[in-house]
């Protein structure tokens, strides 16, 4: 049950009919009507259709993935429309159908659907583990049947979360998979370490161009504890992304400001006990809801210019409602990313939040508590 004063029921209806209404016949969750479709962001559509209480529609949705997986385990990496544009394979895709499929599970508590859905899942964390790179990265893409040779840090980092709900998905069934393991220990060991190994991070100590890359690293659950905490609060690295009272930059180049990347960094803050940080960012994105129920994909700042003109990705609205359950702290399905966690947080954090910056622990103070 998500917390009425983050979003009505009447609102999460609303924003249940959007989604429904613009889900193809066979299933497809594009981005926007007639446009863009990828894989991850139709998973992550579907888990809004979840929260929702749009189950059909959800299931149409997973089920279109279990008749489009190709052969090898993994899924085209974009369409547009009926228009194939890339046969390319992104790991980060194929691993998220095991979130998505985990998800459904504690929402439903159907052990049917797990069985359902195993073996399209266990192909595609196969696919995905055989990509993994000899530094414990996961190469990026599997492109013209050559492995991506640089890995992607928010795409690696949102492999391990995968990998996460991967290994449960087996242990409910009854399935060993070592294999799977210890390719999360790898990875998880490499996203903790030297983040050099990983394209276009510039800077040793975080990431570059995209804020993907400063916030991934806790949403997938590599980092918990003191660590995510200097990473996400940190006045240098937030401030690359962050603006006050507005919302997460895409790229720090660009004024442009999105509702998905807002409520995503509200998603890493909540998973590393955050809370009142998070709650206060979430509050920044609820004027970008549309009178259909959707959420315009972002703004430009400080002419506060809807941007792209009235564009509302499907994506966008179903974090808005991932973030609000989460936030709620209720539901089964609330605590998915809190639980991607590989390392515990510590027993007691008294003395390492006076490291935090001194503007910012009165947002957070419910973690230095832990």
């Amino acid at each position: 049950m998500i917390d009425p004063r983050l979003l009505t029921p009447q609102e999460i209806a609303e924003t249940g009919a959007f989604l429904v209404a613009r889900q193809t016949p066979e299933g497809k969750l594009p981005w926007v009507p007639d446009a863009k479709f990828d894989p991850w962001d139709h998973i992550h559509s579907a888990m809004g259709l979840v929260l929702a209480g749009r189950l059909d529609s959800a299931l149409k949705a997973y089920r279109y993935l279990v008749q489009s997986q190709l052969p090898d385990g993994g899924w085209y990496h974009e369409w547009h429309g009926e228009s194939l544009v890339s046969t390319a394979q992104e790991t980060n895709h194929a691993a998220y159908f095991a979130t998505g499929v985990w998800h459904l599970y504690l929402a439903t508590g159907r052990r049917e659907f797990l069985l359902e859905f195993w073996p399209t899942l266990a192909r595609a964390i196969d696919f995905v583990v055989r990509l993994q790179m000899p530094s414990g990265a996961m190469a990026w893409m599997l492109h013209n049947g050559r492995p991506w040779q640089a890995p992607i840090l928010t795409g690696s980092s949102s492999v391990h979360g995968s990998l996460v709900c991967a290994i449960r998905v087996a242990e409910a069934l009854g399935h060993e998979r070592p294999a799977w393991r210890e390719a999360r220990r790898r990875l998880a060991r490499v996203l903790r370490g030297d983040l050099q190994e990983f394209e276009d991070t510039d800077l040793p100590e975080g990431p570059g161009r995209f804020s993907m890359d400063w916030y991934y690293p806790v949403l997938g659950g590599a980092l918990r504890g003191v660590a995510a905490w200097r990473r996400l609060l940190d006045p240098e690295l937030s401030g690359r992304f962050l603006t006050e009272g507005v919302g997460c930059r895409c790229e720090r180049s660009r004024p442009w400001y999105t509702t998905a990347e807002t409520t995503e960094l509200v998603l890493a803050l909540d998973a590393c006990g955050l809370h009142s940080r998070a709650r206060q960012v979430f509050g920044w994105v609820k004027h970008l809801r549309s009178t259909e129920g959707g959420y315009y994909t972002g703004r430009v700042h400080p002419e506060n210019v809807i941007w792209p003109v009235e564009e509302q990705t499907l994506y966008t609205a179903a974090t808005v409602l991932i973030a609000a359950d989460a936030l709620s702290g209720v539901s089964a399905t609330s605590g998915l990313f809190r639980s991607m966690e590989s390392v515990p947080r510590p027993a007691t954090t008294a003395r390492v939040w006076t490291q935090v910056p001194a503007d910012l622990r009165a947002a957070g103070a419910d973690s230095a508590r832990g």
